[in-house]
């Protein structure tokens, strides 16, 4: 199966095609951003591919040929209609699954199935407690806990975790994605894939990144009110609440620092500026700092002038 990462899920699916004993549904719960849709179809590539198990999926056959060419008449997607999937896709969805195919298997991909409706839920609970065996559904969720017990204990469920930063670098190669900017992103994607995607995409973040760790160690400039992080922010309204969440986390690692866990850090890139920072403060300022942020975020909520937000931002303490 060409999918980088969550070796374990992998191997569980693997094993359980490979053996002839693969389920009739499957829920691939995690994150947004985490890979849930594309380990899903992937899923369904091989599952629908003509190869024996130890081969599939080859990429070779009718079937990978077809899948890939968004072709394959065995698989089936789901989506969301507006904000919910409705009892009456989920009734076209049983119709079509009765319907046994002329060969091979049907693969049903439900995404979000999470917010499937009450309604929803209950209509595919019939199909899940006696499925056709030439059938196979696949849904994705951001919360598994979110489906109804009912449909929880008729699946598999596998749970999406985070990605190593190797596993990260592969998959941004993958994207086409090579530059000095790719440690930054996965140091703070906190190992999810579209997280990273985005941050690379966005020069901005990675400015406001570097202008908040350079202020965190009094590089900025003795004027708060007209330090380059100040101006930076001044000038880029949708830069504060990134400039928030990096503060934060930033001074979430000093904490883990002085509480000598290092090993766990979201901006392990910046370990040693981040280590540095720590010799100097102590756990009572590093606990005032990640307040006084909180605070600066809830008056932002409350609709807080822009101006006065951004000076509060650079005269929280530092170096």
């Amino acid at each position: 199966m060409d999918f980088i990462g969550q070796k374990a899920v992998v191997e569980r699916f693997m094993e359980q095609y490979k053996s002839g004993m693969t389920s009739h549904a499957y829920v691939l719960s995690g994150p947004p951003g985490i890979g849930k849709k594309t380990l899903a179809r992937e899923m369904a590539r091989t599952l629908l591919c003509g190869e024996e198990p130890a081969r599939a999926p080859c990429g070779r056959c009718r079937g990978c040929k077809s899948f890939a060419a968004g072709s394959n008449p065995g698989f089936f997607e789901i989506v969301p209609k507006t904000r919910n999937i409705l009892i009456e896709q989920i009734r076209e969805l049983i119709d079509h699954i009765m319907v046994r195919p002329a060969q091979g298997r049907k693969v049903y991909l439900i995404q979000e199935a999470d917010r499937m409706t009450t309604q929803a839920q209950n209509c595919l609970l019939k199909t899940l407690e006696e499925p056709p065996p030439y059938a196979v559904i696949i849904m994705t969720a951001n919360s598994f806990e979110s489906l109804l017990i009912t449909i929880r204990s008729r699946v598999v469920h596998l749970r999406l975790g985070r990605y190593s930063d190797e596993e990260m670098r592969q998959i941004l190669k993958r994207h086409g994605k090579s530059s000095a900017d790719m440690d930054a992103a996965i140091a703070f994607s906190e190992g999810n894939p579209a997280r990273a995607l985005a941050i690379m995409g966005n020069p901005e973040f990675l400015k406001t990144r570097e202008l908040v760790f350079a202020h965190m160690l009094g590089e900025n400039g003795p004027d708060p009110a007209d330090c380059e992080l100040n101006l930076h922010l001044s000038g880029n309204k949708d830069a504060l609440p990134d400039c928030l969440d990096i503060l934060e986390s930033a001074y979430r690692d000093v904490m883990m620092i002085l509480c000598g866990k290092s090993g766990n850090l979201i901006n392990s890139d910046k370990r040693d500026k981040l280590m540095e920072y720590a010799r100097r403060s102590s756990m009572q300022r590093v606990i005032a700092v990640i307040r006084e942020v909180n605070a600066i975020r809830s008056h932002l909520k409350r609709y807080m002038n822009h101006q006065l937000a951004v000076d509060l931002v650079t005269l929280v303490p530092h170096d």
